[in-house]
């Protein structure tokens, strides 16, 4: 791999990182990726992205993305997925799992019928939902997809809806 592919690739992997929890593997990955930056050769170079790739895929959620790249930035992806992996900690570790489990349901569709089958699959449909959110927010320029002082996105209300059916004054 190429000096300046590799450089690329680590920095949005430590960018990660900063964001996002990896256990124990946090310091492994971040010593793994610096020791292949100073690396001489191309060979060198595939040989430790290739211990990252599978550190990485180890993880619950992998900063190593596949198919069409992001347009957001490392440090965007990062913040999103840092939001995302939060709530959907914050969900799963709710109290009254069974309570939860037998009121909220998924929407009754072809692929979903019935009840979640567990907290941390209702966990991960609450994080998907925020997800749309999020991006929704980063395109309507509501977000600019990094966190605050806080840790917080300080994102922007969405407009509120207009109703078309008010009475006009002249009727």
């Amino acid at each position: 791999m190429e000096q300046q592919k590799y450089a690329t690739k680590a920095n949005e992997i430590l960018t990660w990182l900063e964001h996002n929890d990896a256990g124990a593997l946090g310091p492994v990955i971040e010593a793994t990726l610096q020791a292949g930056m100073t690396a001489t050769t191309d060979e060198d170079r595939d040989k430790f992205w290739a211990s990252v790739r599978s550190l990485c895929g180890t993880l619950p959620k992998s900063p190593i993305r596949r198919g069409i790249q992001s347009s957001l930035t490392a440090e965007m992806n990062a913040c999103v997925d840092s939001v995302i992996n939060r709530i959907e900690n914050a969900f799963a570790s709710i109290g009254e799992a069974d309570l939860i489990l037998d009121v909220m349901h998924p929407r009754q569709r072809g692929d979903s019928i019935g009840h979640y089958d567990s907290i941390e699959s209702w966990a991960a449909d609450q994080a998907a939902s925020v997800k749309r959110k999020l991006m929704a927010a980063i395109k309507d320029n509501r977000w600019d997809g990094l966190l605050n002082s806080d840790n917080l996105t300080g994102m922007a209300l969405p407009a509120p809806k207009t109703d078309n059916s008010e009475v006009s004054d002249s009727e």
